[in-house]
């Protein structure tokens, strides 16, 4: 018997396409492959119109207002839970018991608070030249001179000049011809401010309230077993007690100086003065009391806090690191110089902090409705689109081999097919998005819908790039040419139904933001009659995309259409 050789590039294919090539019978190879196939076959979609979700199943918040003209424009809010940084609390040096006894008062005045909530930032520098990617004029080029002072950006780092400002030291010489220059903030850092969506010059009003509402951390109707959920459509205006803060405000993006001796600075952030009197009163001069000794009794007492925006002189909607939001307290007291007889006193500033606990969500409210284009959408029953949107949006479910009978003709292939990938393509419909302006996600996350939990091509896939990880499985937005589009491989999910008889389970997409760890993808409720849970990601993504559907109406776009494709090698 002649043995016949495999062609390399055959070969190679198998091994570029099918990291488990090895698991599915390599032992009884055959001696003839012919040469790899494909084929297609059609898929069914239906829309699922996204009305009320929980907001506190761990995605990011938003705070503002966004327009988009296909899915409707939103506001929102943010309701959070705090906790003291300590229980009991100690304001000054001792505790206030200790002041009695001592006959001593530290006389802790308040004299700032401030709501604060970080922006997400990054300090990527491509180039390794010292000036971020954000403000170098080219962030490929080690040698570029992003000021025009003729001293190149990595000159100046090691100088220890700006290479943002052509003339550090403001003596009407530039820097690259300074021969004295001394930076008068050398500790400066600049920031890529990311997340914010809109103009970010716009003026607008926000407002801070306590609330006389307790939040429950486990949910009574599940047996206090479960997380209490929090939706979308929480209404607290009847719950609002004092308020905190009533402000105008533009955004302010350079890092904050902080005074105090070996302190850091503090990142841009979202800042906005407080009610002293109020925190005085209600915090420092209570330092002894009941109600400040535990986290349980103090999160009786000061409830909730409510951050309302609104008035903007332009959109603008801001995800914010609300995981590290704090209400920073800065005070003076009295202490007794050390060492001095007869003693003296004299005065001292101090802060702290009251944090954000795990507990807060968003309320999301559709101040301008959706477009009558998005029902006549979602409502088909054979849609020539596939619309997808973040927050109030919407999924859609993916049903394959609604015939059956293909799917029993692959089967009875399974002996005579080697399965190399299956995929999924969406490619973007370019002329409807730019119709209504969408902005793309960066992702689209594909689960089965019957169980929300991920397929198996997501959870084994285990590859990471510098700019993605599940690379393998995808899901990302890919331009190529003319065209955008993203693919997301189902080739275990597939290989499982045939091979394995396992469920031929419909498939859910969503808009999500990029996989931040190889983790499972956390989940949120949706009060909707047709399906119980979306990717938290979804709710958090202000984004929104059209995709050439399974059926399109202009014929130019036939060979975009949403269709299963897959990659055979046939075993003769």
């Amino acid at each position: 018997m002649i043995k016949k050789i495999i062609p390399i590039a055959l070969f190679l294919s198998l091994i570029s396409c099918d990291k488990k090539f090895n698991d599915l019978g390599s032992e009884v190879l055959p001696e003839i492959l012919v040469q790899g196939k494909k084929a297609t076959y059609p898929a069914k979609v239906s829309h699922d119109l996204l009305d009320v979700v929980q907001t506190n199943a761990g995605g990011v918040l938003q705070l503002g207002e966004r327009p988009n003209n296909l899915f409707g424009s939103i506001s929102t809010n943010v309701v959070s839970q705090f906790n003291l940084s300590a229980y009991p609390p100690k304001f000054g040096n001792f505790t206030q018991k200790r002041e009695i006894d001592s006959t001593f008062n530290e006389m802790e005045t308040i004299t700032d608070v401030w709501l604060e909530i970080p922006f997400f930032t990054n300090r990527n520098d491509a180039d390794n030249d010292g000036l971020i990617d954000a403000y170098d004029i080219d962030d490929a080029d080690v040698n570029s001179d992003s000021d025009g002072d003729g001293a190149s950006d990595i000159i100046e780092r090691n100088a220890g000049t700006d290479p943002t400002n052509p003339d550090t030291d403001g003596d009407g010489i530039l820097d690259g011809n300074d021969t004295e220059t001394k930076n008068p903030n050398p500790d400066k850092k600049l920031y890529d401010i990311d997340s914010l969506f809109g103009n970010r010059e716009a003026i607008f009003d926000i407002e801070v309230t306590k609330l006389n509402y307790f939040l429950r951390q486990l949910d009574p109707d599940a047996n206090f077993e479960q997380f209490q959920p929090y939706y979308s459509n929480f209404n607290f205006n009847s719950y609002k007690g004092q308020q905190l803060a009533s402000e105008t405000m533009q955004l302010d993006f350079d890092e904050i100086d902080v005074d105090e001796e070996d302190a850091k600075n503090l990142t841009p952030r979202l800042r906005v003065p407080l009610d002293k009197s109020f925190f005085q009163q209600q915090i420092f001069d209570k330092e002894d009391a009941t109600e400040l000794s535990t986290a349980v009794l103090f999160q009786d007492y000061f409830r909730s806090v409510s951050i309302e925006t609104r008035n903007f002189s332009m959109p603008l909607l801001m995800l914010l690191d609300f995981n590290k939001m704090t209400i920073r307290v800065a005070y003076t007291y009295k202490a007794k110089k050390a060492n001095t007889n007869p003693v003296e006193i004299e005065e001292k500033s101090k802060e702290f902090l009251i944090n954000a606990s795990a507990l807060k969500f968003n309320t999301i409210n559709r101040t301008v409705p959706a477009s009558p284009v998005l029902n006549e959408i979602v409502t088909t029953s054979e849609p020539s689109k596939i619309a997808l949107g973040g927050g109030l949006g919407s999924v859609a479910t993916i049903h394959l081999f609604e015939d059956n009978e293909s799917l029993e003709a692959i089967k009875g292939k399974k002996d005579s097919w080697l399965f190399n990938e299956a995929n999924l393509i969406f490619y973007v419909d370019k002329q409807t998005v730019e119709q209504y302006g969408l902005t793309l996600p960066e992702r689209l996350y594909l689960y089965n819908a019957d169980t929300n939990a991920a397929i198996l091509d997501f959870s084994q896939d285990v590859t990471t790039t510098k700019k993605h990880n599940k690379v393998v499985y995808g899901g990302f937005l890919t331009e190529d040419d003319d065209k955008q589009y993203y693919k997301i491989r189902i080739t275990d999910y597939l290989r499982n139904i045939v091979k394995k008889d396992s469920t031929n389970a419909p498939l859910r997409l969503a808009v999500a933001d990029a996989f931040a760890t190889q983790s499972p993808v956390p989940m949120a409720k949706a009060k909707n009659t047709s399906l119980n849970k979306i990717p938290a990601t979804t709710i958090s993504t202000p984004k929104s995309v059209v995709f050439v559907g399974p059926n399109p109406t202009d014929p130019a776009l036939e060979n975009l259409k949403l269709q299963l494709e897959v990659y055979y090698t046939e075993i003769e």
